[in-house]
Parts: C-alpha cells; structure tokens; sequence
C-alpha cells in the first residue's frame, strides 16, 4: 500500500543515467551509484503513477541527419534491441499523447509527432530499470530532445518544452512520473561523430541514411558499438582506463543549479560552453532540465541530488535525482 506522502505527491521526477555499461557490470562495481537508482526506482513505484513521461534522445539508431527533429513526441513506439536497452513495445495512451501534442502546438511548439517511433537505450534503458524490465507495463509517453546533432536546441527551449509537458500534466489530473534520461560530462563523439567530423564516407552515409543506404548495415552499426562498449567495460573495471573528459567541476555547478529550483538561470547557458565543458554526452542535461521544468510545473516536490560522482566505472560524470514524496 502506497504511503501517504506517495498518495499526496502529485508529480514525481527521476533523473539518471542511461550510458549502455550501466547494464553490463555488476553492480558491486559501483554501490552507491545503485543505492541511489534503487530508491528512486522504489519512491516512483510508491509514486505508482497513472502515466509516465520520459525525456529521452537517439543515438543514431532511428533518427538519421536526412531528417532530425528537435522535439517529437510519440504516439505509437517500440524500443529496439541495441547496446544497453531494453527491447519491447512502449504502452503509450495515444489519447493522452495527442493530447500533449496539441497542447504543445497551442503553447507555441512546432512539435514533430511519429505513430511509429522507435527508441533506443536513450528511452529504454532508463524504463527497463524503472520499469523492471517490462517497458510495456505501464502506460508511457517518449518525448525525443535531440542532444547528439547540431543545431541542438538551447537549453532555455528545452526548459520553456518541460514546463509546457507539465502544465499539460497538472491539467489531466492524472498522476504523472517525469524520467530524465542521460547525463552528465562524457564524451560521445568518438562513436557517434557530426556530419563534418565522420571518419569516412561509409559512417556519414549511414548517419544522414541508415543502414541500407551504404556499406554499413544496421546490425554492423549496433555490433560494432556492442563491441566498443564490451572492451571500454573491462578496461574501466581492471583500471587500464580512466575517462579524461568527465569534469567533475561542470557537473556540480550543473547539480547544483539544478537543485536550486531557478531553472531560468540555465538559460545563459550555451551549446559551445557546454561541448566544451562537459563533452557531446554533456547535452543529454537538455533531458534532465525538460523533466525538473515540467515536474515544477505539474507539482512535484523541489528535485534533490542523491548521488554524484566522478569516480565510477562507467565512464561518465554519474548523478542520480529525484523529487522527493513529501505529504502536503
């Protein structure tokens, strides 16, 4: 039976990493990065919301540069099976995920919309743990934010999307769970390179078309970063390898800003300062701002910081979040 502060909350936030060794080490490789995971997984299951709202990106797996949309929003949608996620189909309530797309139209947003979107670990790896690896067992709607290709949205924009998804939230009266799907400094650029920075024509062909289009099939482009992932897990686990680009200075003020509750002072905030700053997984923050600025917005309580380090084994500056169930 859910507590009274669980049945008083009315919007619960989560925010937390999706990097694909998440699902490939044992978790006494890093325990209090999982202490943390599991009790927010815990409080949103306390939470036990009627639909959750996951803020998520694709890495190349299904949105190609031939058309990338900044912000889009799911109807209908199936997680593949690639490197750390979680296949299955997604339960999206397609009432209520029209409704939130002609909300955002009405709020000012050219939202891009897909009756057959798929996801990649960007979505369901953060859902296969909350969801304990049933992503279809509640009823979820994916909203796209494109972190990985230029011109990516500023960060003000992804916080004016989040508080918009959540004005809708509080007006359906449902309970709503908002996830964060990502963060914060790491560096993708090495396996998930820009257009102009490609190594060859074969990986440029397939990141504005896909597999088919050229040399590289689909199942190429997943094995070989499966591949990558598999020898980047060991040599972070036996310390051959330490990553240089999680900057442990950036995530904190990044946390701490966050947790201060003005979401508007990230709006000076810059692509170039952030690239620079926290690397090309540095952007995935745009995920973490959008569900802090709707859970403002539908109710949750103030987002607190459980855990934060630069030290783990998976190669990313590492933050868990959440919104605490305090009863009203």
């Amino acid at each position: 039976m859910a507590s009274t502060a669980a049945q008083n909350a009315k919007a619960y936030v989560a925010c937390v990493p999706h990097v694909p060794i998440i699902s490939m080490q044992e978790r006494e490789q890093n325990p209090g990065l999982w202490q943390a995971y599991d009790a927010s997984v815990a409080e949103f299951e306390a939470f036990d919301p009627d639909v959750v709202i996951v803020f998520g990106g694709d890495h190349y797996s299904h949105i190609h540069l031939k058309l990338a949309p900044t912000f889009m929003v799911g109807h209908l949608a199936e997680a593949g099976d690639d490197c750390g996620g979680t296949p299955g189909k997604l339960n999206v309530p397609m009432d209520l995920s029209t409704g939130l797309a002609e909300a955002l139209i009405d709020d000012g947003f050219d939202i891009a919309t897909s009756y057959a979107m798929k996801v990649d670990h960007g979505f369901s790896n953060v859902l296969g743990f909350f969801l304990r690896g049933d992503i279809g067992a509640r009823p979820v709607i994916p909203v796209h934010i494109n972190s990985l290709s230029k011109p990516r949205p500023t960060l003000k924009r992804c916080r004016q999307l989040g508080e918009a998804v959540g004005r809708w939230a509080r007006n359906t009266g449902k309970r709503v769970a908002f996830l964060g799907s990502g963060g914060l400094s790491h560096e993708t650029a090495f396996i998930f390179p820009q257009y102009e920075t490609a190594p060859n024509e074969e990986v440029r062909t397939f990141i504005v078309h896909g597999g088919g289009a050229g040399p590289i099939s689909d199942q190429q482009w997943h094995g070989d970063i499966e591949s990558e992932m598999i020898k980047l897990s060991a040599d972070l686990v036996s310390g051959e390898f330490k990553a240089p680009w999680i900057n442990k200075k950036w995530d904190e003020s990044f946390l701490k800003t966050l947790e201060a509750g003005d979401l508007s002072a990230f709006d000076s905030w810059t692509d170039k300062d952030i690239l620079e700053a926290a690397g090309y997984g540095g952007g995935e923050v745009r995920m973490w701002l959008a569900a802090v600025a709707a859970g403002q917005q539908a109710g949750a309580q103030p987002l607190r910081v459980d855990y934060y380090s630069e030290d783990t084994t998976i190669a990313v500056g590492v933050g868990v979040a959440h919104s605490q169930l305090v009863a009203a």
